[in-house]
């Protein structure tokens, strides 16, 4: 089955209350197992009776994402891709105002360079137990179809590296690369 690399910036997650109670996971033991993956001091956390939900930072968001992927695609091979695209969706993110109008961009999909998509992963809570969490992304990398199986540490090292490189930047700490 073939899947696509996507690699992005994850504005939300959500977690199941009835499960974090059930594996007996308290919100500072989730938040302490989420910042092995992202930078949670990104997003601000809200509760409803069935989840817990973490929204990045609107103002992160706004300052940051067309700088960030600017500087990304400028570090891509330009042969691999349309540069127009890259362009035209700069100049149209650096235009909007609040954190739902960017959502709203990639899920329209008129950008093949930013697209929307929520995939749902696995985070390791104890040696014994995992938490699905679903990650609702702004992705800027979509990389046809790949066909591979545990490359786990791979996209850890890809995240990893866009995070060190991109410093500069504090919404680097949302970046996630999935193959879904």
């Amino acid at each position: 089955m073939g899947q696509y690399l996507q690699m992005g910036i994850c504005y939300r997650l959500e977690v199941d209350k009835k499960r974090l109670d059930k594996l007996e996971v308290t919100l500072e033991g989730l938040i302490d197992e989420l910042n092995k993956h992202l930078d949670i001091t990104l997003y601000e956390i809200n509760e409803t009776h069935e989840e817990v939900i973490f929204e990045i930072k609107e103002t992160v968001a706004l300052e940051q994402l067309q700088e960030f992927m600017q500087y990304q695609y400028s570090m891509y091979p330009q042969e691999q891709w349309d540069t127009d695209c890259f362009e035209s969706a700069s100049v149209v993110i650096a235009e909007l105002s609040s954190l739902k109008e960017l959502v709203e961009l990639a899920e329209e999909g008129r950008f093949p360079c930013f697209q929307s998509n929520i995939i749902t992963d696995e985070v390791k809570v104890s040696a014994w137990d995992s938490l699905r969490v679903e990650f609702s992304m702004l992705v800027f990398f979509i990389e046809g179809k790949i066909y591979m199986e545990g490359y786990g540490a791979f996209l850890k090292y890809i995240e990893n590296n866009i995070r060190e490189s991109s410093m500069k930047w504090k919404i680097a700490g949302a970046f996630k690369c999935f193959i879904d």
